[in-house]
């Protein structure tokens, strides 16, 4: 029996789809229908019910599938342990916030690129609901954001946090040696990340923690614009620190001292169980380990 058929027969199940079976493995939809029906006349039966909208495994798929994925398990575990990480190959989809574009990004990248030298990354960035939706539409193989998210075939580990605090234009905001209350910066333009996120949740906390209404708050979903605002002296921001640290160094922007704290950005790793390769899992054990390398590094700098 040919592994491709059943890998095939598994990701269309997983995923309820030929056409997304087919762009996971990189081959036509054609090659999935064929591969299944060949997999049918194998075992005298249909696997899947179809329609115009939709497939649903029937019950003789439903009790393949089981059989299917130790099988698929057990070729992956039997490859790793005989496998050097330098032969290990594979395509690996990583999904990112901008934070950790700005922060840790590059050093985990490149420690990928010296363990596992055959392993092929594509990356994208985005907002942490919508890595949720491309992991769980199987368009994402690794989700490096802030939430835990949980599914059929996901895990999710937490990984440390980023310390969030509140910044401006280092000329409109010297060091008195007094912490500012949230009242009294809520009286300034505010700068934050998308609605939703944790940086702009994090503010709406703490003010309502306070008893503070806000006044203005503009949304920005970009960091690198939300540091080009806050430098023009449109605003002060609300946002993860680590980034702001060459322009903190420079001079450019300055940390402003509150009373009151706001809560880190949680780091979290989810990943796609993927039973045809390890590649997916020990990427994203290296992204679990460079991000909580991290988080202790800026502990005793931000005070996280």
């Amino acid at each position: 029996m040919n592994t491709r058929f059943l890998e095939a027969f598994v990701w269309a199940a997983r995923l309820g789809s030929f056409r997304t079976a087919a762009d996971k493995l990189h081959i036509t939809q054609a090659a999935i229908s064929n591969r299944i029906a060949s997999l049918e006349q194998d075992f005298g039966t249909r696997l899947f019910d179809r329609d115009a909208r939709e497939i649903r495994l029937t019950f003789a798929g439903r009790n393949l599938l089981v059989y299917a994925e130790r099988m698929l398990e057990l070729c992956r575990d039997m490859y790793a342990a005989n496998s050097s990480p330098a032969l290990i190959t594979g395509e690996v989809r990583i999904g990112v916030i901008e934070t950790i574009v700005h922060t840790w990004l590059i050093p985990f990248l490149q420690r990928v690129q010296e363990r596992y030298p055959g392993i092929e990354i594509q990356l994208t960035s985005e907002s942490t609901r919508r890595l949720h939706e491309q992991l769980q539409q199987g368009e994402l193989d690794i989700a490096l954001q802030t939430d835990m998210l949980t599914g059929d075939h996901i895990r999710s580990t937490g990984s440390g946090a980023i310390a969030m605090g509140w910044a401006g234009r280092a000329a409109d905001w010297p060091d008195t040696g007094k912490p500012y209350t949230v009242a009294q910066l809520a009286q300034h333009p505010i700068i934050t990340m998308n609605r939703g996120s944790q940086p702009h949740s994090a503010l709406k906390a703490l003010c309502q923690d306070e008893g503070v209404q806000l006044g203005r708050v503009h949304c920005v979903s970009s960091i690198s614009a939300i540091v080009r605002l806050v430098k023009a002296g449109f605003g002060i921001a609300v946002l993860p620190l680590a980034p702001l640290r060459e322009e903190i160094e420079q001079g450019h922007i300055a940390l402003i001292p509150c009373t009151s704290s706001l809560a880190p950005q949680r780091i979290v790793i989810s990943y796609s169980e993927d039973i045809t390769t390890e590649a997916i899992q020990l990427v994203a054990m290296l992204a679990c380990e460079e991000a909580a390398r991290f988080s202790v590094g800026l502990a005793e700098e931000y005070g996280a």
